[in-house]
């Protein structure tokens, strides 16, 4: 998360990933345009990064990643022509949207996954159940899923929450709304319901609006919520999964998915672990965790958008097909291999995997059943247009023949109308 705190001591991220689902085009308001400077300091956002640009509340700069894959090195560059911004002190403010593009570069499909943008919002307190808590927020947008990630420190003592204090769900940070806010450059606490992840998101998202002049309107936005522990004083991961769930007697098959002695890393629905760290590569850790973290929520939530939100057949059985796309990807360690395989043993996982199966069945049925109401109105107007056609043709052989019209055309109906109600009856039957 952020590198402020030196001492040794537990880290926890609180995730939470959010998928907009149904966005309306309307019209745009004609405010007059906004500097990007203005947008950020407005919406308490020091960075936000977008194609190789850091925008921040002083000017922009331009950077490059390159990732050299025989040493597993990345190296970031900064132009440096902005002397309005401070090139280390944006590094330090950024370090993690770094270090978890070169996570990317390590651990993902580059042809699969990517960022589509990272922000860096203010740190901001809160009041929560009569504790003053800081919060260190960041942001970025994997594909087409963006994750707020935050950690929470006690502003009396200046540490960060430690792993015995997010027990059972009362202590769920997630989910927990706040009694009231505010930002360091504010002079009192407002009142405030909404969690924690909420006040970031509805920051970032009011920005975007801003930026694009109010020219979309979203109506669905589905989201998952997430906890990431790391600390060597888990003796028990079992049982602390346990703990911090709050259930008693419920079977969880738990193991190590890590491949190296650096670190064991353990997860499951809604909660990841990390123990036994090597304290040289505790950072390094940090993202990698968090990105893989991110990759079993980006399943959880892309599955029930999919179930949720999509209305057709065609839409749903192409996002299931993309999701199990995701479970075959090439060119991984096998610390992913064994997080998609982990994924797909969950509960969660299973679950929505039915629930979107089941769907395409159901749709399957009722695109069956508007078929066969197609077909019969087809064959109802082809019944009809046959009818008119041999009254024409008795007109014809009348003409030419002379054959009775009358008896011919009272006949003919006799045929068709028991023919019809034969059909009819047949169908219904069916």
């Amino acid at each position: 998360m952020n590198n402020k705190q030196k001492k040794e001591q537990d880290t926890i991220v609180f995730m939470t990933a959010y998928k907009i689902n149904r966005v309306k085009k309307k019209l745009p308001r004609l405010d007059r345009k906004r500097k990007l400077t203005e947008l950020l300091a407005e919406c308490h956002l020091s960075v936000f990064a977008l194609n190789n640009v850091m925008q921040t509340q002083k000017g922009r700069v331009r950077y490059s990643i390159e990732f050299d894959k025989h040493k597993q090195l990345t190296q970031f560059k900064f132009d440096n022509s902005n002397d309005d911004v401070d090139s280390q002190e944006l590094m330090d403010e950024m370090l993690w949207a770094l270090s978890l593009s070169h996570s990317m570069k390590l651990l993902l499909d580059e042809y699969l996954f990517e960022f589509f943008f990272f922000a860096s919002m203010e740190r901001f307190l809160v009041i929560v159940n009569s504790r003053l808590l800081q919060v260190d927020p960041i942001v970025f947008c994997l594909n087409d899923v963006v994750f707020v990630h935050f950690e929470l420190i006690c502003f009396k003592t200046g540490i960060p929450l430690r792993k015995d204090e997010i027990l059972g769900r009362p202590n769920n940070y997630n989910t927990i709304p706040v009694d009231s806010m505010r930002y360091f450059n504010e002079e009192k606490f407002m009142p405030d319901n909404r969690k924690i992840s909420d006040i970031i998101f509805d920051n970032l998202y009011s920005f975007s609006e801003k930026l694009m002049n109010h020219k979309f309107l979203t109506t669905s936005i589905n989201y998952l919520h997430n906890t990431l522990v790391l600390s060597n004083d888990i003796i028990n991961v079992e049982n602390y999964f346990m703990e911090v769930i709050g259930a008693e007697k419920i079977q969880l098959t738990l193991n190590n998915l890590s491949t190296n002695t650096n670190f064991e890393y353990y997860s499951a629905d809604g909660l990841g672990v990390v123990t036994s760290i090597v304290n040289e590569i505790k950072h390094q850790s940090l993202s990698d965790c968090q990105l893989l973290e991110a990759l079993k929520m980006y399943f959880f939530v892309k599955q029930y958008a999919n179930f949720i939100d999509t209305e057709n057949l065609s839409e749903t059985v192409s996002n299931q097909m993309y999701i199990d796309r995701l479970n075959f990807i090439h060119g991984t360690p096998i610390i992913t291999l064994n997080v998609l395989d982990n994924v797909k043993q969950t509960d969660s996982y299973k679950r929505n995997n039915d629930a979107i199966n089941h769907k395409i069945s159901f749709l399957t049925l009722l695109h069956e059943r508007r078929k066969n109401k197609n077909t019969v109105l087809m064959n109802i107007l082809l019944y009809v247009l046959s009818y008119i056609g041999g009254i024409s043709a008795l007109e014809v052989l009348h003409n030419q023949f002379c054959w009775p019209f009358k008896p011919m055309a009272i006949i003919l109906s006799v045929v068709f109308i028991s023919l019809g109600i034969y059909w009819v009856w047949h169908e219904r039957k069916k």
